[in-house]
């Protein structure tokens, strides 16, 4: 025992220190798993820095690669500017040349004649020469000085007679742009009066349609009226035939009556033959003529109350049969009538409702049409009021300044006509989007209808944001025509569908009441 415990104090130590060498190898694993996990975060984090940094840079190098674009064309234009200086300075240079070769020339021919003087001794006269020249050199500078004064004035006026020019361009493009929004008023009107008429139209067809209604429904009462006192007629023919037959019955009774009494009386008769067969024949044949007598008068009043009998029977069969043919003819007729009149009301109502839906799509297609055309005429007006003047010929000296004006104009052109582009583009969008709307039936009319305003409402805030107010105006009116146009196709909804009803109702009613005397 003493020498196992060591052993497995030995074997739980080394067990232990195994163990404790695991825990730190998986420590140390673990740290270096964290360590790695931190720099692939730092990493990650310069990396999104860099990523940052890259879109930042491709940014810049958005707005460098603009601006080289535009340095590029200023640069253009001062090349162009400096070609131009070039060329007149070559000119300039050409011209000075060509004079100082002149003055060389007089110079020479001065000094020749100097030199010829002074050979001749004639100095003292060359003194004034020198000075005629040295004015006429001064007044040739001045002059040349004026000449260059003359250009720039020149030129001055020149850009001015330009201004000048663009600026009544502008005017008369303007009173050409104010003569084409009235023609565009002018037609809007147009178009308000004649849906106008087309509305007048529409209500008066809705109220002779009304009065057509209220006619049939007027002559549906009077059938139903003369139905109705056909059938008190007939329940009092079939109460006085019933008054007959109960009369029938009692006669019937009263001679059945007659008949056992009559046999009563013959069994009596027989009875009394029997025995006063032996009495005298003078009360016998008194009696038997009494008798033949009684007998023969009851057997007249039998066959007379058969006879009347067979006639009551005979004119209750008739009069039965004439007031049931009758009834059933004028049913017929008015079964026939109220089936006609239901045809000729459907006919009239697929017909309206036909008619109607051809008018709306007809509305829809021209209010589509001139929606169009009035934003390309705004888009068109927009373009030529926004379309800026090209620079005049300028100075030297304000050039440069020009220059920069001009491409400052140049961008904002751009982001304009980018911003109606976009209009345009999503007007186009509203277009197609809007152009399978036509084919809808009439009970979603509502919904492609707002889908429709909703969309062109939105291009037309995206238009109005530069436009004038002339365009604001067309805008503002088409946006009071759609409205008018869907409150209207409300109307004419509801109001049909209130006929429709009205009809149903009425049709049942007197079919109702047409089909209930056949149960009696």
């Amino acid at each position: 025992m003493p020498a196992t415990m060591p052993v497995s104090a030995r074997q739980e130590d080394q067990n232990e220190r195994a163990n404790l060498c695991e825990v730190q190898r998986l420590r140390s694993h673990l740290e270096k798993a964290q360590g790695t996990l931190r720099v692939q975060e730092q990493e990650l984090g310069r990396l999104r820095l860099l990523q940052r940094e890259l879109g930042d840079s491709q940014r810049e190098r958005q707005v460098l690669s603009e601006e080289k674009a535009e340095l590029q064309a200023t640069l253009e234009t001062q090349n162009e500017f400096v070609r131009s200086a070039g060329l007149q300075q070559q000119q300039l240079r050409t011209e000075l040349s060509r004079l100082k070769q002149a003055l060389q020339a007089k110079e020479h021919v001065i000094r020749s004649l100097e030199e010829c003087l002074r050979d001749r001794g004639v100095s003292t006269g060359l003194s004034p020469l020198r000075q005629e020249l040295e004015k006429t050199l001064f007044q040739l500078q001045n002059s040349q000085s004026c000449e260059g004064h003359l250009k720039a004035e020149v030129a001055r006026l020149r850009d001015s007679m330009e201004t000048t020019q663009g600026q009544s361009c502008l005017k008369e493009e303007h009173n050409r742009s104010l003569g084409e929004v009235k023609r565009l008023k002018d037609e809007l009107q147009l178009m308000e009066q004649t849906r106008r008429g087309e509305v007048e139209g529409m209500k008066k067809e809705v109220s002779q349609l009304t009065k057509e209604l209220h006619q049939r429904d007027i002559t549906i009462a009077t059938l139903s009226g003369s139905a109705s006192s056909i059938e008190h007629q007939l329940r009092g023919e079939m109460e006085r035939s019933e008054r007959q037959a109960a009369d029938l019955k009692v006669a019937q009774v009263q001679l059945e009556t007659l008949k056992i009494e009559n046999q009563h009386l013959a069994e009596m008769l027989e009875r009394v033959d029997s025995r006063s067969s032996k009495r005298g024949d003078s009360s016998l044949a008194s009696l038997r003529e009494s008798y033949v007598s009684s007998l023969s008068s009851l057997e007249q009043e039998n066959q007379q109350l058969r006879q009347e009998l067979a006639e009551l029977r005979a004119r209750l069969e008739a009069s039965t049969q004439t007031w049931q043919d009758k009834y059933e003819r004028v049913l017929l007729q008015s079964q026939g009538k109220l089936s006609q009149l239901r045809a000729a009301e459907e006919r009239k109502d697929a017909e309206a409702q036909r008619q109607h839906e051809e008018e709306l799509t007809a509305m829809r297609a021209e209010m589509q049409r001139m929606a169009l055309h009035y934003e390309e005429e705004i888009q068109n007006l927009q373009r030529k009021f926004e379309r800026p003047s090209e620079p005049p010929v300028q100075r030297p000296s304000d050039l440069l300044h020009g220059r920069s004006l001009s491409s400052g104009s140049a961008s904002a052109a751009s982001s304009s006509s980018s911003t109606q582009g976009e209009a345009e583009g999503k007007g186009v969008r509203v277009a197609t989007d809007r152009a399978p709307g036509r084919h809808v039936e009439h009970g979603s009319s509502s919904s492609a209808e707002s889908q429709y305003l909703v969309g062109r409402d939105d291009g037309l805030q995206e238009a109005r944001c530069a436009s004038s107010p002339a365009d604001s105006v067309a805008a503002r009116f088409l946006e009071e025509e759609d409205l008018r146009s869907q409150e209207l196709l409300k109307r004419l909804d509801s109001h049909i569908q209130g006929m429709r009803e009205d009809t149903t109702k009425t049709i049942r009613k007197y079919l109702g009441e047409g089909s209930g005397p056949p149960s009696l």
